[in-house]
């Protein structure tokens, strides 16, 4: 076994082996084991993650960094007339930022945006009920464990699958209803200047979550999900010496976010993006298709067929070329939804 320690190896799982053509994980498999394989990207994961809050920052500043100077500063504008601009914003800012240039702040403040749907969550029980919306973080749209359950279910589900949105927006929408009604108030000339301050914050997020392709859909089986798997939530996963779950695995793909420079497929998506409200649809049919090829995969679900009928809650295993495909789609995912929030955001 090499004596290099594993610290020594990229954490950019995507990175090729110059002369080899094999990636980072393969060659940690390949000399330390599986178990090296998923304790490495444990590591990777935790500061620089495709979807957690710092994935969704790193959106932000993406998309921030597009924006030109007058819209960069119509937003920093906007976001100051937030109901809770003192509490979740100002009193939050670390002390090198708030003491730092007021570009620094601006952006700072527009990375916070892009979490705070997250953050209102946590709050009291009153400012709870105001803000937080648990349903709009997602769509359930069906992906089915074996052809039995489709010819069962399809059509039967009761679940919000609708991809229209008429006024207002309130609790149980969709992630595309809330999406579609929160860029309508964005560009609302008659919406105050406070509720389009929470709308920027929820499309910052919104089109982040959306490119997460596990809030996209949930799968569905007679006999073992007959109301979803929640996201991915209710599919554990073997990770390290413990157990995780599917959704959190792709929250927590690791990533580069020095290096957000789209490769040549991205950039080809790029080249003929139409960004506007109705592209919304075309995004959850695109990342729907991704989600049945590249996250449940035909081994994910021959491993859960097995295990559901042997026990109640089974682990499956990711394979490292799993955990590489699914790094590379997360890359370029955050590349497009920063691109997209920028055009959404530019239109005023």
């Amino acid at each position: 076994m090499p004596s290099q320690p594993i610290a020594m190896l990229s954490c950019s799982s995507h990175e090729i082996i110059r002369g080899q053509g094999l990636t980072t994980p393969t060659i940690i498999k390949k000399y330390f084991g599986s178990a090296a394989l998923a304790a490495v990207l444990l590591v990777c994961i935790q500061p620089a993650a495709a979807w957690n809050a710092t994935g969704h920052k790193a959106t932000a500043k993406l998309a921030y960094e597009l924006l030109t100077p007058e819209q960069q500063e119509h937003a920093s504008r906007i976001l100051t007339a937030h109901p809770r601009y003192k509490e979740d914003f100002r009193d939050a800012m670390p002390d090198d930022i708030a003491s730092g240039s007021i570009a620094d702040q601006a952006l700072w403040e527009f990375e916070r945006a892009s979490i705070w749907p997250d953050i209102v969550g946590g709050l009291d029980d009153d400012n709870k009920a105001k803000f937080h919306r648990f349903s709009w973080h997602f769509i359930n749209m069906p992906i089915y464990l074996e052809e039995s359950d489709e010819q069962e279910l399809a059509g039967k589900l009761d679940h919000n699958m609708s991809t229209e949105f008429s006024p207002p927006l309130r609790q149980n929408l969709n992630v595309i209803q809330a999406l579609k009604g929160n860029l309508l108030l964005w560009t609302d000339d008659d919406a105050s200047d406070a509720e389009k301050a929470v709308a920027l914050c929820w499309i910052l997020h919104l089109v982040g979550d959306m490119h997460q392709p596990l809030h996209n859909v949930a799968l569905f089986s007679r006999a073992y999900f007959p109301k979803g798997a929640r996201g991915g939530n209710s599919i554990n996963v073997q990770w390290e010496d413990g157990t995780t779950n599917l959704h959190s695995v792709w929250d927590n793909l690791p990533n580069d976010f020095e290096d957000l420079v789209p490769g040549e497929l991205t950039r080809d998506i790029l080249a003929v993006d139409n960004v506007a409200i109705g592209s919304i649809n075309f995004w959850a049919r695109r990342h729907l298709q991704m989600a049945k090829t590249h996250v449940y995969t035909d081994d994910v679900k021959a491993q859960l067929i097995a295990g559901l009928s042997a026990q109640e809650f089974p682990e499956i295993v990711l394979s490292d070329y799993y955990l590489s495909n699914a790094t590379l789609i997360a890359k370029s995912q955050v590349i497009l939804a920063g691109h997209r929030i920028a055009v959404l955001v530019g239109r005023q």
